[in-house]
């Protein structure tokens, strides 16, 4: 469990300094601290990124031979280029991800906040979301009127993604390779996410770059609410800056996780 602390107030879920919350804490330090202590008495750990190797390197003093990178691995599509749909041939937003899951439940409440700002520049979009055992509160959030659809658990989740133009994922805390960008990525879709959502999922050749206007990412990554609107309309209006985003796409997936 690696603690994120970013300074912006999109990636900062609001802190609550009731007791409970600060219990809450303490057991959260205690168990972080447990496993700190199993990483230093084991012969061999299994990281899923790069990036996490390069901080318990830097940051915890693990040494470096007995980190092992276990990542997310996926087979590139067999027929990428004739069955991956083009840009013109898909359609609207979406995002996926099970709601029994707390970022994925606060990533759906931070897109229900910005979609207003995205549906008036592009009236015809709408934003579809899916993902297994979603609440009543989230339920709730749909909205036929305004294009912000809840759809809940799908058999087919390719089949959607490839008739997705974006993947939005706002994520502000959570750890790990992101299933859902991988996915997106394998689909063909451009993704827009922030520094958590891509975290172990860059080229480390290019990991100081962490703005909008990394040229070499699957989509974009951005820090503020401004951005991730701004580039979530631009991903999906650009027919050039989506094809080239969709080729880095395709290449991380084959550089990063590729069996």
């Amino acid at each position: 469990v690696m603690n994120f602390d970013p300074s912006t107030s999109m990636l900062h879920p609001q802190k609550n300094k009731n007791k409970k919350e600060h219990q809450s804490r303490l057991k959260l330090h205690d168990t972080f601290l447990r496993e700190l202590a199993s990483v230093h008495r084991s012969d061999l750990v299994l990281v899923c990124s790069s990036e996490e190797m390069e901080m318990l390197e830097r940051k915890w003093q693990i040494p470096r031979w007995k980190l092992v990178p276990a990542s997310f691995f996926c087979s590139e599509p067999k027929n990428w280029d004739a069955g991956t749909p083009s840009f013109d041939e898909r359609t609207d937003f979406v995002t996926v991800g099970g709601f029994k899951h707390p970022p994925n439940v606060d990533c759906i409440n931070i897109l229900h906040k910005l979609w207003p700002q995205i549906r008036v520049r592009l009236p015809a979009a709408k934003m579809h979301v899916y993902g297994a055992y979603p609440s009543e509160k989230v339920l709730s959030l749909h909205d036929e009127k305004n294009g912000f659809l809840v759809h809940g658990h799908v058999e087919d989740l390719d089949g959607i993604l490839k008739k997705s133009r974006v993947l939005l994922a706002p994520l502000r805390f959570g750890a790990g390779i992101k299933g859902k960008i991988v996915d997106a990525w394998r689909c063909g879709c451009p993704v827009i996410t922030t520094p958590v959502g891509a975290e172990g999922m860059r080229d480390m050749s290019n990991a100081g770059v962490t703005s909008g206007t990394e040229a070499s990412w699957g989509g974009r990554i951005v820090m503020n609410e401004d951005d991730f609107v701004s580039n979530a309309v631009s991903m999906y209006y650009d027919k050039t800056l989506w094809y080239e985003c969709q080729g880095q796409a395709r290449s991380l997936v084959y550089t990063l996780f590729d069996r």
